[in-house]
């Protein structure tokens, strides 16, 4: 039995008709209309509840009224992942009233829950041609919005699916000695000695050195290195293959704004993490955060999306913001919202590659992956605020430009590009 899934990026709607009255916007709406099941990341917290802002580092608060959750159903929508730095801008009530929101338009919802249990939890769309499993996380959030397992005599709290990482930062050994005088010159290796006694820090081990709050050691050449932490991921591995033993296709969704050596490149945890769940069980990765295009690696005949960029971009358009957003990008409180959203304040609109990524539509036989078709998309980056952000299917300009970066990015990993009109499909196999 044939299958086809539709995947697509971040989803920032804050206002109804994504669909635009154009052939290429049809196009795109047709294509994933036509997928057995159509998944999206929402980065918007889509609620009619009165639920208090968080205040998350470099975070805005971004939040929708409830009803653009109709526009998913125009592109086909069937499951969406809502594990993100934006999922707890309006607390829990608006995390959960979201999460209702979505299942009660027939959109599934993974993610989130009201235990670290429920959020890590498949969500599954079955359909008469086969069922897709979800799991869904985040490595990008803040302290406290992860959900929580219950104790013996506590309950868990509700929140998002955690993927916890550890960094270390690799520098030479000159740099290591001036980072650590410099350190105990401003009296802070003081604070890390009282923390150790007090037992709130391990004992030294000889070769990490925390220093300005990082961990660094001595290496030739400076790195970074990352890794998962061992507990999330064990338990999201433990997930990922219930996914599979119930379903036919199992799917990993990640958002990670974090990278490697350059903005483009995945950080090594995220790498490490989808090699891990693609040995679990899963078929596929799907990543987003960062906003733009990242490369694509086929692991053991599965594939891994790094990123797919941005989906629907209509942060510009809030009409509803925090004080925190102000206080997040340094903007006096009597500027109105267009003048904090747009290019004076956030620079997203200066910059063309936010503006275009890519739809893939994978085709199985069964459970057996048989092909992916890339399908390069536009956001309208020269369009006017009120229309920009929408998305339709590419101009070969904006195509070319896709592609290109797809190639460069994905040549890392081997990836081998079948180039065709306005996209290209990737060889798999020998």
């Amino acid at each position: 039995m044939t299958f086809t899934l539709a995947l697509s990026g971040d989803s920032m709607i804050t206002r109804r008709g994504v669909v635009s009255n154009t052939e290429k916007a049809r196009g795109l709406q047709q294509l994933m209309q036509a997928a057995d099941v159509t998944f999206t990341n929402l980065e918007v917290v889509a609620t009619d509840v009165e639920g208090y802002h968080s205040s998350g580092a470099f975070t805005p608060t971004l939040t929708a009224p409830a009803h653009v959750l109709e526009e998913l159903h125009e592109y086909g929508v069937d499951v969406a992942a809502f594990a993100n730095n934006h999922t707890m801008n309006l607390g829990i009530e608006g995390m959960l009233d979201t999460a209702q929101g979505l299942r009660q338009r027939g959109v599934a919802c993974a993610g989130v829950g009201r235990t670290l249990g429920e959020a890590t939890m498949p969500a599954y769309v079955s359909t008469q041609a086969g069922t897709v499993a979800v799991v869904a996380c985040t490595a990008t959030f803040a302290s406290g919005e992860e959900a929580t397992r219950p104790s013996d005599t506590m309950r868990g709290r509700p929140g998002l699916n955690p993927l916890r990482h550890s960094v270390r930062l690799g520098v030479t050994e000159t740099q290591l000695s001036a980072l650590a005088e410099t350190h105990a010159e401003l009296g802070l290796d003081d604070q890390i000695n009282y923390l150790r006694e007090m037992r709130f820090l391990p004992e030294a081990n000889g070769t990490d050195h925390l220093l300005f709050g990082g961990t660094f050691f001595e290496t030739e050449t400076p790195r970074v290195e990352s890794t998962c932490a061992p507990s999330d991921l064990a338990r999201i591995c433990h997930w990922v293959k219930e996914a599979k033993m119930r379903s036919h296709i199992a799917v990993v969704s990640i958002h990670s704004h974090e990278n490697g050596s350059t903005l483009t490149e995945p950080a090594d945890f995220f790498v490490d993490f989808a090699h891990a769940v693609i040995d679990a069980g899963a078929d596929v990765v799907v990543g987003h955060g960062p906003h733009r295009v990242r490369g694509i690696e086929i692991y053991n005949g599965r594939p891994i999306f790094y990123s797919l960029g941005n989906f629907v971009g209509q942060f510009e358009l809030m009409s509803v913001l925090s004080s925190h957003t102000y206080d997040v990008l340094g903007v006096p409180d009597d500027l109105a919202p267009h003048e904090v959203l747009g290019g004076n304040c956030l620079g997203f609109a200066d910059h063309e590659e936010y503006w275009r990524s890519f739809v893939p539509v994978l085709q199985f036989d069964g459970s057996e992956l048989v092909g992916i078709e890339i399908h390069p998309i536009g956001l309208g980056f020269d369009l006017p605020a009120p229309v920009r952000g929408r998305p339709m299917l590419a101009s070969s300009e904006e195509a070319d430009a896709v592609m290109e970066d797809l190639e460069r990015l994905s040549a890392r990993f081997g990836t081998t590009f079948i180039r065709e009109r306005d996209g290209a499909t990737i060889k798999l196999g020998d």
